[in-house]
C-alpha cells in the first residue's frame, strides 16, 4: 500500500476513533477541555503520521505506533468523568472498532480498487457500524460505566488482546500487504472479537437488568414498609379514639356532677383534658400523596423518638407524571439519610431535619435540609453523597440517581456551616 493511501488511512481511523471516544463516554463537564483534548490528539498524531508516512521511513511501524497508543489512549483519561479502568476499557474498544474499517480498507487496496473508491468504503464501514452501535448500546454502554463493581480492569485485556493480535498478524513482523494470506488470520481474529464483544454487551445487558429488577423489589418493599407503619399508626389512633368514645361517659358524669355543684374551673379543666386526648387521636396528614405521606409519618416518629426536630411542609399532589413508587423511595432515602446524619451530631441547633415540596406551575421542588456533624463524602464515580448507612453506596443513592436520570430533573445539593441541604425539581 503506498504510503499516502496509509497517512490517509490513519487519519480517517483516527477521526472515527475520536468519534466513538466522544460518543461512548461519560464526559468531563468542561466540553472546552474535551473539545482542545480532541483537536489536539488529531494534530499532533496528524504531524507525526506524516513525518512518518511521508517524509520519513515506512518500513518499522512499531515505534511509530507504540508512540499513537499512547497519545490516543491518554485522550479517554483526559475527557473521561472517570479516570480509570473504564476510560481505559473505551479507549482501547475505540481502538479495536476502526480494525473493521481498515480490514476494509486493505482487502479494497489488494482487489486493487480505486484510490478514492478505498478511503470512500472505508468511511462507509466506520460509519455504518458507528450508527449501530450508537443505536444497540450506546445508552446501556454509558449507563454500565456508572457501576464501578464491574471488573473493568480484567475486561481492559480482551480489547487489548485483539488489538494485539491483529496487529501482529497484519503489520508486524508480517505485513499483510506483502503476505496477503495472513487476511484469514485477521478475519478469524475478527470474527472472535465480534462474538466476544456481543457476549460483553450481553453481560451489561443482563446486570443492568438485574440492576433494574433489584431496584423494582427494593421500591416495592420500601412502599410497602412504609404503607404498614402508617396502617399501624392509623390503627394505633383507632385504638386510641375507641379509647377516648370510652371514656366520654364518664366525662359526661362527672362535668354532670360539677355543674350541680357549680364548679365552673374544674368544668374547664376536664374540657380541655377531652380536647387534648381528642386531638392526640387524630391522623397526621402531612400531604395528599398517600405513599409520601407515610413515608413523612413514619420519619417524624423517628425524629422525634431519636430527639431531633422535624418539620415539613408539603404540596404534593395524589397523582402525578412521575413514578409514584420511585419518587417515594426517593423521599425515603433522602428522609433517612438527613435523619441520621443530624442525630449524629450533639450540637443541639443542628439536630433537626426539614422537608419541603411546593409546585410551580408544572414543576415541583423538593427540598430536604437537615444539620450534619461534618460534611458527607461525595463519590467520584457518580457524584452524589455517599449515605454512611447504606453499604457505601448502595441502593439508596442509587435510586436517587436513577430518577433523576429517568425523569431529567435538576438534582442539587451543597453544605454551608455543617448544614446541608438537597433539591430536586422535575416535571410532575
Amino acid at each position: 500500500m503506498s504510503q499516502v493511501m496509509m497517512f490517509w488511512q490513519y487519519r480517517i481511523s483516527l477521526f472515527f476513533l475520536l468519534c466513538f471516544l466522544l460518543l461512548f463516554l461519560p464526559l468531563r463537564e468542561k466540553k472546552s477541555i474535551v473539545g482542545l483534548c480532541l483537536l489536539g490528539c488529531f494534530g499532533m498524531t496528524g504531524v507525526m503520521d506524516y513525518l512518518f508516512f511521508i517524509v520519513g521511513n515506512y518500513e518499522n511501524p512499531v515505534f511509530h505506533t507504540l508512540i499513537d497508543i499512547v497519545v490516543i489512549q491518554a485522550v479517554p483519561f483526559i475527557i473521561s468523568r472517570h479516570r480509570d479502568f473504564r476510560a481505559m476499557f473505551v479507549g482501547f474498544t475505540a481502538a479495536v472498532y476502526v480494525l473493521a474499517g481498515n480490514i476494509v480498507c486493505t482487502v479494497l487496496y489488494l482487489a486493487k480498487a480505486d484510490f478514492a473508491v478505498n478511503l470512500i468504503c472505508q468511511c462507509a464501514v466506520h460509519s455504518l457500524l458507528l450508527g449501530v452501535l450508537v443505536w444497540r448500546i450506546r445508552e446501556g454502554f454509558l449507563e454500565s460505566q456508572e457501576n464501578p463493581g464491574l471488573q473493568w480492569g480484567r475486561l481492559c485485556v480482551i480489547p487489548g488482546l485483539f488489538y494485539t493480535a491483529v496487529y501482529a498478524t497484519s503489520m508486524w513482523p508480517a505485513n499483510i500487504y506483502r503476505q496477503p494470506e495472513n487476511l484469514l488470520g485477521v478475519g478469524s481474529i475478527m470474527a472472535l472479537m465480534v462474538v466476544s464483544y456481543i457476549m460483553i454487551i450481553q453481560t451489561f445487558t443482563r446486570m443492568k437488568r438485574e440492576g433494574e429488577r433489584e431496584r423494582s423489589i427494593s421500591y416495592l418493599e420500601n412502599y410497602a414498609n412504609r404503607l404498614k407503619h402508617e396502617a399501624d399508626l392509623i390503627q394505633e389512633k383507632e385504638q386510641e379514639a375507641a379509647v377516648v368514645r370510652h371514656d366520654l361517659r364518664h366525662y359526661s358524669i362527672l362535668i354532670d356532677s360539677y355543674l350541680g355543684e357549680g364548679r365552673e374551673e374544674e368544668i374547664r379543666q376536664l374540657l380541655k383534658e377531652l380536647n387534648e386526648r381528642v386531638g392526640g387521636t387524630r391522623s397526621v396528614r402531612y400531604c395528599e400523596n398517600l405513599a409520601v405521606n407515610g413515608i413523612v409519618a413514619h420519619c417524624a416518629r423517628q425524629a422525634k423518638e431519636r430527639a431531633v426536630r422535624f418539620r415539613a411542609k408539603l404540596e404534593i399532589p395524589q397523582k402525578m407524571q412521575v413514578n409514584e413508587f420511585e419518587f417515594a423511595t426517593v423521599v425515603s432515602n433522602l428522609l433517612e439519610n438527613a435523619l441520621n446524619a443530624a442525630a449524629k451530631t450533639e450540637n443541639e441547633t443542628l439536630r433537626f431535619v426539614e422537608i419541603s415540596a411546593r409546585c410551580v406551575k408544572d414543576k415541583l421542588i423538593l427540598c430536604i435540609t437537615n444539620g450534619c456533624y461534618k460534611a458527607p463524602e461525595i463519590s467520584k464515580s457518580t457524584g452524589l453523597p455517599i449515605s454512611e448507612g447504606g453499604g457505601r453506596h448502595g441502593y439508596g443513592m442509587q435510586s436517587v440517581l436513577a430518577f433523576v436520570r429517568k425523569n431529567e430533573a435538576v438534582f442539587d445539593f451543597h453544605v454551608k456551616d455543617h448544614i446541608f441541604s438537597v433539591k430536586i425539581l422535575f416535571q410532575i
